[in-house]
């Protein structure tokens, strides 16, 4: 028979909790939190987060939440601050945590996510050189694309974003990472909805039509998408609303309606209408054109998306005979963009609206040596290594969920000298290397984190694998 012997604090520490709703204390703030939460240490195990709190600071805080692992809190004073901190007056963005660091002052940012991916490889037990971020010059009012949030309130269609763990719209015109052309579309759209009283998705009675305004603007095109994503198949008025956005916006390109049902629990599904203009809009990268749908992943910071993908493939050491495998393809912006400096890419992508689109941007470009397959990628990297594909480089770029082990295995199995991961999320990053080291490859040179997200939490980076041999 087997004894298991249980710890009586444990059980304890498990009910009786070391902070009560509402209970306020004196506290020094101990560390940021992956989403830009600030971190105090309660107990050795139960931590406390703090929006706005950067660590050394000396606080008053109030919980405001607990459960049995861990609570929430917010300031109530600032005894003493940290001379990282500085004063946006934009604490709306904390409030609704779209800039979670919006009162950090930047180079404290940077030095903050690199951080943070060298603890996380650190928690993994590998020790890697994390180079200093890459910075913006600017880093505000960067955003080519944003979804917005609408609802009524207060007499008002409302826009901006939930305040943190509630159903309120904290409003909105100044979100300070968009490019200002895009603040003031969704001002212009948002006023002709409400003229016409279009209904806005409600959280708490999940009626109502309009769920989100999302708006894509070119960079270098100064082209306008306006898509309106709706609960409902059909909304009221809809020919006097067409005809009233294109007189405000005379920039507009394309005004897409997005049926979008709460149900399905998706932000944009793909069944898209053209209420004007055209399907896409344009734009370029790098000096590729490139076609962009409502649909298309698309990265949203395209100045620091041109030196992510230019400092990528400059750490991947390209060669004119190389053969790229680009997976996690989308609409071919990674594939493209190096297509003249190796002798063949090929991509794959499961999404089938993202593979067209990379084909069309591929003619568009007139590049010969690149091809765009519609497959899930470890089922696509298995029939490559049948019939004896020998890639060079691997390029991944996936979502925040990293790779599967699937993927990381049919990868390594096509033994490709040089794999070149994009990261948008360095918990996973640090989580899937280590599978990729334990499979026959070691990390060449330093991880290189770029800021592609200014004000909040999120970095991008590139990691190169080279296979040993």
């Amino acid at each position: 028979m087997t004894v298991y012997i249980v710890n009586a604090y444990d059980i304890m520490t498990r009910t009786i909790l070391p902070v009560k709703l509402h209970e306020q204390m004196t506290v020094t703030v101990d560390d940021i939190r992956i989403d830009g939460m600030g971190i105090v240490n309660i107990t050795p195990t139960y931590p406390v987060y703090i929006a706005d709190a950067i660590p050394g600071e000396k606080i008053i805080l109030e919980v405001t939440q607990v459960d049995k692992f861990s609570g929430y809190a917010k300031v109530i004073e600032y005894l003493e601050t940290s001379d990282k901190r500085q004063n946006s007056q934009r604490q709306y963005l904390i409030d609704a945590g779209t800039a979670p660091l919006v009162n950090l002052k930047y180079e404290a940012q940077l030095e903050l996510k690199r951080a943070q991916i060298n603890r996380l490889f650190q928690a993994q037990k590998l020790n890697v050189a994390v180079d200093t971020t890459i910075g913006m010059e600017n880093p505000t009012y960067y955003r080519n694309k944003t979804i917005v949030p609408v609802k009524w309130q207060d007499g008002h269609l409302t826009s901006g974003f939930y305040r943190r763990g509630s159903h309120e719209l904290v409003p909105m015109t100044d979100y300070f990472v968009n490019d200002q052309a895009i603040d003031q579309a969704i001002v212009k759209v948002r006023d002709i909805l409400e003229k016409y009283q279009i209904t806005a998705f409600d959280p708490d009675s999940q009626q109502g039509a309009i769920r989100y305004i999302m708006i894509r603007r070119g960079y270098y095109s100064k082209e306008l998408m306006v898509v309106l994503v709706s609960n409902d198949e059909i909304i009221a008025h809809e020919d006097a609303i067409v005809a009233d956005i294109c007189v405000q916006l005379p920039e507009l390109k394309s005004l897409i309606f997005n049926f979008s049902p709460k149900k399905d629990y998706v932000l944009l599904s793909p069944n898209n209408r053209t209420l004007w203009g055209e399907k896409t809009i344009h734009d370029t990268l790098l000096g590729y054109n490139f076609i962009i749908g409502p649909n298309s992943f698309y990265q949203v910071n395209p100045k620091m998306t041109e030196i992510l993908y230019d400092l990528a493939a400059k750490k991947a050491k390209l060669k004119a005979t190389d053969i790229v495998i680009d997976a996690y393809s989308g609409i071919g912006t990674i594939g493209i963009t190096v297509a003249n400096r190796v002798k063949k890419v090929l991509g794959v992508e499961v999404v089938p609206g993202a593979v067209a689109d990379a084909q069309l941007n591929m003619r568009a470009n007139h590049v010969e040596n690149a091809e765009y397959i519609l497959a899930d990628a470890p089922e696509q990297f298995k029939k490559w290594q049948d019939a004896q594909l020998k890639p060079d480089v691997v390029f991944v770029d996936p979502p925040r969920r990293g790779l599967t082990s699937e993927l990381i295995s049919a990868t390594v199995n096509m033994a490709p000298d040089r794999i070149v991961y994009i990261s948008c999320n360095p918990v996973t990053l640090a989580r899937d290397a280590a599978e990729i080291i334990q499979q026959g490859y070691d990390i060449d040179g330093a991880v290189l984190p770029v800021d592609q997200f200014p004000q909040t939490s999120h970095v991008e980076s590139i990691t190169v694998f080279k296979r040993k041999h």
